[in-house]
């Protein structure tokens, strides 16, 4: 019996997987990563945000001015208001490297990698 309990411990690390920044959301399977974006600048988040083929992904931005959050290749979009976290979530069933910026001021915010 013992193993059995191993052996579903271990299915459920390898179907979850492991990350240092950001993990799935337990009620919705989601991986959220937040950025801040202060005076056109990355003041907060990773650099690049890594996720497999067919992951739920979704990125949260607040941005200290008004702009529009885009998810190139996506075509992915959301308003941002001031202060206000603005959030773009899909599933990444897309393989490559992606730009998300934000459109009126062309701040990066990340590059998203999707790979199987």
């Amino acid at each position: 019996m013992r193993r059995i309990g191993a052996i579903t411990v271990a299915a459920l690390l390898a179907v979850t997987g492991c990350s240092g920044t950001t993990g799935p959301e337990p009620a919705t399977g989601t991986r959220t990563v937040k950025f801040s974006i202060t005076e056109g600048k990355r003041t907060a988040g990773p650099e690049e945000v890594a996720v497999r083929t067919g992951e739920n992904v979704a990125l949260e931005v607040t941005s200290d001015q008004p702009d529009e959050l885009h998810v190139h290749g996506y075509d992915k979009a959301a308003q941002l208001s001031p202060g206000v976290p603005g959030t773009v979530a899909f599933t990444a069933n897309i393989d490559g490297i992606f730009e998300v910026e934000l459109h009126k001021s062309g701040a990066a915010v990340t590059k998203l990698r999707v790979s199987g």
